[in-house]
């Protein structure tokens, strides 16, 4: 470890601990004061009063602060404003204290008035643990500055401990700093449609629309958006093409001849209808299913001739 000189606000306030590892750094006092100007001289000239979130950051903590024979020793940030409070770190408001975490017989709350904490660095059994003590004694200050800032992480949010500084991206983003959107797998047109994206191709939030070719419906959802996971909202619909009913051919004594460029009785397939002789066609010649399914017109009939006989009388 190194142990550089750094300036708090002239070259004798503050020393600083130091690793090589990336992470937030310590920084101590080399003289004492109260717990409330402890608090502000952190915050002043660093980031806060040191939090320990854990036993590993107590242990190295305390590894790395000067060996003190006696009282006074570090004021670290856990307090409470009444007896009856729990206690709670600075800044993060959290509560974690180890299950060895107080020296014996601490916290002792002497005369009801004990509502800071200190860290023994001696070479005794008490080693690393807390006291409490009254928040206007003089002890020496801890704070650590934070290596975390607004541009450490572009779509996350930046956590660090003492050994390491990493991002928790928001949902739909990854990478180191949270720079690269998830994307979801390509999406191809479907057979007889096509694909309209928007937002990105296939990027986190992006969505794309899909619609068929004339003469085609669509089967499955119209839209599908790339979730957080990377993965669609749905699967891809497809085309199938319109089919018009099948034609009822009773009416007809004749023939009927019908082409289907694509499928029996679909779009673009096409029927005409001759008479037999002595039958007479009442409707259209030629139908043709179009886009929508329908057939142009109806089928037609094929009705009997009537021949009319006309008898002159004789004179």
């Amino acid at each position: 470890k190194s142990l550089p000189l750094i300036c708090g606000c002239n070259k004798t306030d503050f020393l600083s601990l130091t690793d090589t590892t990336v992470g937030w750094t310590y920084h101590y006092s080399n003289y004492t004061m109260t717990w409330t100007r402890a608090r502000w001289y952190c915050q002043t000239h660093y980031t806060d009063m040191v939090t320990i979130q854990n036993q590993k950051e107590n242990d190295y903590l305390v590894s790395i602060l000067p060996n003190r024979t006696g009282s006074p020793y570090y004021w670290i940030g856990i307090t409470k404003a009444h007896m009856n409070e729990t206690w709670t770190w600075v800044g993060t408001n959290s509560t974690w204290i180890g299950e060895q975490s107080w020296a014996t017989n601490e916290p002792n709350n002497n005369l009801s008035t004990e509502f800071c904490v200190e860290i023994y660095t001696n070479r005794g059994k008490n080693r690393g643990k807390w006291n409490d003590e009254k928040c206007s004694k003089k002890k020496y200050a801890v704070c650590y500055q934070a290596q975390c800032n607004s541009t450490s992480c572009n779509r996350g949010k930046c956590q660090e401990t003492v050994e390491n500084i990493f991002c928790l991206c928001d949902p739909g983003f990854k990478g180191d700093r949270c720079q690269t959107a998830v994307d979801c797998a390509p999406l191809s047109e479907p057979d007889n449609g096509y694909l309209r994206c928007f937002g990105g191709n296939q990027t986190n939030n992006s969505t794309c629309q899909f619609q068929c070719n004339m003469g085609f419906l669509l089967i499955g959802s119209s839209s599908v958006t790339c979730g957080v996971t990377g993965i669609w909202s749905g699967p891809r619909p497809t085309c199938a093409i319109e089919q018009c009913p099948v034609l009822n051919q009773t009416s007809i004594s004749g023939n009927v001849t019908c082409s289907h460029p694509i499928a029996p009785y679909s779009f673009n397939s096409s029927c005409e209808f001759r008479c037999d002789e002595g039958y007479e066609l009442h409707g259209q010649e030629q139908i043709q299913c179009d886009h929508t399914g329908q057939w142009t017109a109806s089928v037609p009939a094929c009705t009997s001739k009537v021949t009319v006989v006309i008898f002159k009388e004789s004179i």
